[in-house]
């Protein structure tokens, strides 16, 4: 199978791309221009082939389909952190809204056979009502981020190509997820590093910390991308999907978690421009359709996924 995924030097990117090599897939992967993000340490695999694109730009986007016309494609292309959203919003539109329209538009004009997963975020369900955890794929669309808004402006848009048009496309909705790579401007990735740092004696024993009350489910990128590819296989066109580990702990429960495993003492510090001004209290989901219609459930367990992450940052730290 022909594979382009967009968005392919990010962190989801690279373990998507190993995962589809690893299921004899040929894999093209798309970057934005002057960025190829090589600083990445997980490493892109040498079997695939690496093009440039600016998703907001459509005569490049129909260049690259119309040239590929892939057997699937896997729209991970995308501005994902929350905070750069709220900064920017008109810039998060053009990426995450428009530059999807440009996808869509140009498999319907180029490549009406290609398969095409829309990968959209838990983040379009927003803040839940009361009872209104966990979250189903039926749960209303109440998005509180600008990234939330542009992530539910997109997955409709996809809805909207396959009901009108009867293209072949799926929708994911991941919950967040954590691995090897990825940022540490994420929460959870940059307590690790800040953990292996201190382990290491390269800091000083305290963390710094943004508000730990919220509610996170998170899984591990594993579990994430090997969902990307069965739900596009075998998942129901027209239909979204919830990928999720189905239960949520505070965010100062997971740093708990974090510290126990790297057998230190730390202080804890509070700093401000860590504090979202607005965010989910509580996010969970249930998988219980994806696993229905094409088997999927998360396999690897707490401990181990922050094991694999932590593991990263000493490793990166100590080079």
């Amino acid at each position: 199978m022909r594979a382009l995924v967009t968005g392919g030097h990010g962190f989801v990117g690279r373990h998507l791309a190993a995962h589809l090599l690893s299921c004899g897939d040929d894999v093209a992967l798309t970057y934005y221009p002057g960025d190829p993000g090589y600083g990445n340490a997980v490493e892109i695999p040498r079997a695939v082939q690496s093009l440039a694109l600016d998703i907001t730009n459509s005569e490049m986007v129909n260049e690259v389909v119309s040239l590929l016309k892939p057997d699937a494609i896997y729209h991970l292309a995308g501005i994902s952190f929350v905070p750069q959203g709220e900064k920017d919003t008109n810039q998060i539109f053009a990426v995450n809204l428009f530059g999807t329209t440009n996808l869509l538009d140009a498999v319907l004009n180029y490549s009406r056979s290609s398969r095409v997963l829309f990968v959209s975020s838990a983040e379009v369900y927003g803040s839940p009502r009361p009872g209104g955890l966990p979250f189903t794929e039926n749960s209303e669309l109440r998005p509180i981020s600008a990234y939330g808004v542009t992530k539910a402006a997109a997955d409709l848009s996809a809805f909207r190509c396959w009901f009108r048009e009867q293209m072949h496309i799926v929708r994911v909705r991941p919950f967040p997820h954590i691995g090897p790579g990825q940022s540490d401007s994420f929460a959870l990735s940059g307590f690790a590093k800040q953990i292996a740092a201190i382990k290491l004696g390269q800091q000083s024993p305290v963390i710094q910390v943004g508000s730990l009350d919220p509610k996170r489910d998170y899984s591990d990128v594993s579990d994430i991308v090997r969902g990307y590819r069965e739900a596009l296989l075998n998942g129901k066109p027209g239909e979204a999907y919830n990928l999720c580990f189905g239960e949520s702990l505070s965010i100062g429960e997971w740093l708990q978690m974090l510290i126990k495993l790297a057998g230190i003492e730390v202080e804890l510090a509070q700093d401000a421009s860590r504090v979202r001004k607005v965010d989910i209290a509580d996010l969970y989901g249930s998988f219980r359709k994806a696993n229905k219609d094409f088997g999927w459930k998360p396999r690897v367990e707490r401990e181990a996924m922050l094991d694999s992450l932590l593991a990263y940052w000493l490793d990166t730290l100590s080079k």
